[in-house]
């Protein structure tokens, strides 16, 4: 059973100087206010739950397998790429040939209450999130650690876990937010927008700092969506686009005048 956090989220974004842009979702119109307001653990966890992240598992048991970590230690951990987690399969199967073990999917929300000791029930053993180490490298110039105040509260195994959003493809319907930049760009050109009006600059923002301002901050995060790597998905279940994409893509469309009219039920005569 997940546990709200009794104001160690508010305590923690006061504290905080993040000085990066928040994202934004609507500021409470007349008639909305009812949907500002923080989120409970359990409510973030939903919203999370759209990405699927990965983990070794004995196939016998079906528990998770700890797997090494930079420093040689062993830790139940979970991979935002499908790629790691492949690596990380080959690894411990080297060191114990006589098990079987293959790759399983645990919800995102899932996996971080649960690294982050956010519930009760759980394995007495150290846990972790591991975002995807390609997108670690290619922005480790851009990443800023966690303010002091997170740092202290929040699991120090967890790696940095950069996300991406852009304040042009935010709406009051939908607010994507992504692991990867490919999908930030593959929404943009989705949305039939052309490649060269693309704006140069990002909004990044670690998913823990992001996390705590949405448990922290009144708002109406409804419209927050976050949009799953294409890669996840097509080894979950073979889903070429996520739902948010998919509905820009079609908006676009109707917008060019490309899209066919919806089907109507036929009376047979």
């Amino acid at each position: 059973h997940l546990q709200q956090l009794d104001g160690t989220a508010a305590a923690m974004s006061k504290n905080s100087k993040d000085k990066r842009q928040a994202p934004a979702p609507s500021d409470g119109a007349e008639g909305e206010s009812e949907h500002v307001r923080t989120l409970s653990v359990p409510e973030l966890v939903e919203k999370l739950n759209s990405v699927p992240v990965f983990k070794v598992v004995d196939d016998e048991t079906g528990d998770i397998v700890p797997t090494p970590d930079k420093g040689g230690s062993a830790c139940m951990c979970w991979y935002a790429d499908h790629h790691d987690v492949q690596v990380a399969l080959a690894v411990v199967q080297h060191l114990h040939p006589e098990r079987r073990m293959s790759i399983g999917v645990t919800p995102l929300g899932t996996a971080l209450a649960m690294s982050e000791g956010w519930g009760t029930g759980l394995p007495d053993a150290p846990l972790r999130l591991q975002a995807s180490t390609t997108v670690l490298r290619a922005t480790k110039e851009e990443l800023e650690p966690l303010p002091d105040s997170l740092r202290q509260a929040l699991n120090a195994r967890t790696s940095a876990f950069p996300l991406f959003l852009m304040e042009e493809l935010q709406s009051a319907s939908a607010s994507p937010v992504f692991l990867r930049r490919e999908d930030l760009v593959a929404c943009w050109q989705a949305s039939g927008r052309p490649a060269a009006a693309m704006p140069s600059s990002l909004i990044m923002y670690d998913l823990r700092v992001l996390c705590v301002k949405m448990m922290s901050t009144p708002a109406d995060w409804r419209s927050l969506v976050f949009v799953a790597p294409q890669p996840s998905m097509q080894v979950v279940d073979g889903t070429r686009q996520h739902p948010a994409v998919a509905e820009l893509e079609r908006e676009a469309a109707a917008s060019r005048g490309d899209e066919p009219p919806p089907l109507e039920a036929s009376v047979p005569g």
